[in-house]
């Protein structure tokens, strides 16, 4: 990039079953009031109750099988032995296969050192960061809850023994911890909103016209539709976007069909972030180091002052939620946690899509003993959005393409990026490149 020069919801997302003890209920842990969403595999469990809890060596034999429950749905069981442990997998049936980190898998873990049960993990969600442990604790069960590799709510209490939970259905977990887990957020919704299809659309509209664009430094379309270089306005013939551009381009699918003009560069590149960080000001010239901060400020800026005429502060559309993760100031979140973070807006704040500022210690900086001055070297659009399964997906749109949050924690897993949130309602038309 060239520089200028919950909600908690009373329902907990479930399919409540108007206050009929769900008929899956294991028998002394105490009613099930929920249907939950997610695909149960208990029946399984316990057909299989006689492996679970055989001798080691009788277990470690177990032969795989597909397990058909009550009601058609397959569960696959299979034994894996590593290192120290026997896993025991009781994997739900998705499509074709029986994926290992699908929603509603339970993996059990005995040790081969004495055959007692270690932990039991179970995917709350599909993918492999949203999951519980299980561990035994005494008469009691303690549980922890990670979300998209991360930490949630650790330590919980379950008032059961750790082996009637293995043969449990989770409601029964859920039933037990209702008091002490956000099980609105922990599990993926039933279904998801209007915003949710809108967003997806808009991302399909994108990958659409990615193939017709061009790459080029420094490049842009400006308020009139024409392609010029950003640093000094000049046109730039059939011209390309570089990564400001590019999110330019996108938010001009917003902002065009309400004022009739893009966004204007002028406007997006004036200084403003540094003026909080006065020590920083001789740098300006020669690093530029907050032109993408700026110019992704400027963005969300134009589009609520184009719908309301009121042009809003910085506090207004940064993403400032320090709740989970915390949030430095001008700098925003450690890359690796965005899945996390954009999972909660999501929840939160559904039809909401986000630029970012890709930001790192700036080397010049360093070099004279400044750590704290960062570049704002790299622009980005998020769309977080639930498919209609109620998986979470984020599209990563950057400098012409479609790559992933994978993508961004291996070039920039030491870096932060900076949100700002932009509302995805109205018609999105980007503009049409010549």
């Amino acid at each position: 990039m060239r520089t200028r020069s919950w909600y908690r919801s009373a329902s907990f997302l479930l399919l409540v079953a108007a206050c009929i003890p769900c008929a899956h209920a294991a028998p002394g842990l105490g009613a099930v009031t929920q249907t939950i969403a997610l695909q149960e595999n208990w029946e399984a469990r316990q057909r299989m109750q006689d492996t679970i809890f055989a001798p080691l060596d009788e277990a470690a034999r177990a032969r795989e099988a597909i397990l058909t429950q009550t009601g058609g749905s397959r569960v696959s069981f299979r034994r894996d032995a590593q290192s120290d442990a026997l896993y025991l997998i009781f994997a739900n049936q998705k499509g074709t296969g029986y994926p290992l980190d699908g929603a509603g898998t339970w993996i059990i873990k005995r040790s081969l050192k004495d055959g007692g049960f270690v932990q039991a993990k179970i995917f709350v969600q599909d993918g492999p960061g949203s999951y519980l442990r299980l561990f035994p604790s005494g008469d009691r069960t303690q549980m922890d809850v990670f979300l998209f590799g991360q930490p949630f709510q650790t330590g919980i209490a379950l008032p059961a023994a750790f082996d009637r939970l293995l043969t449990a259905p989770l409601a029964s977990i859920i039933d037990l911890s209702a008091t002490s887990v956000d099980w609105g957020l922990v599990l993926a919704p039933a279904g998801r909103t209007g915003a949710d299809v809108r967003i997806e659309a808009m991302v399909k509209v994108l990958r659409s016209r990615l193939p017709a664009l061009r790459d080029m430094d420094d490049g842009a379309m400006d308020a009139n539709g024409r392609m010029v270089y950003i640093a000094t306005g000049q046109p730039a013939g059939k011209g390309g976007f570089n990564c400001s551009g590019f999110a330019k381009w996108i938010i001009d699918g917003l902002v065009a069909p309400l004022t009739g003009r893009d966004t204007d560069i002028a406007v997006l590149k004036s200084r403003n972030a540094g003026k909080d960080h006065p020590w920083a000001s001789r740098y300006e010239e020669e690093l530029d180091p907050y032109f993408g901060l700026d110019w992704s400020r400027g963005l969300a800026r134009a589009l609520v002052q184009a719908r309301t005429g009121v042009a809003p502060a910085d506090d207004q559309i940064d993403v400032r939620d320090s709740r989970r993760v915390p949030y430095v100031r001008d700098v925003g979140y450690p890359v690796p946690l965005l899945q996390y973070v954009l999972y909660f807006l999501a929840r939160e704040n559904p039809g909401e899509i986000y630029v970012g500022s890709v930001n790192a210690p700036s080397a010049l900086a360093l070099s004279e003993g400044t750590p704290t001055l960062r570049q704002h070297h790299h622009v980005i659009v998020l769309f977080p959005y639930f498919d209609a399964q109620g998986v979470f997906r984020v599209s990563v749109m950057e400098r012409n393409k479609e790559t992933s949050l994978p993508s961004l924690n291996r070039r920039y897993a030491a870096e932060f990026v900076h949100l700002v949130h932009v509302d995805s309602e109205g018609e999105f038309a980007p503009p049409q490149i010549e």
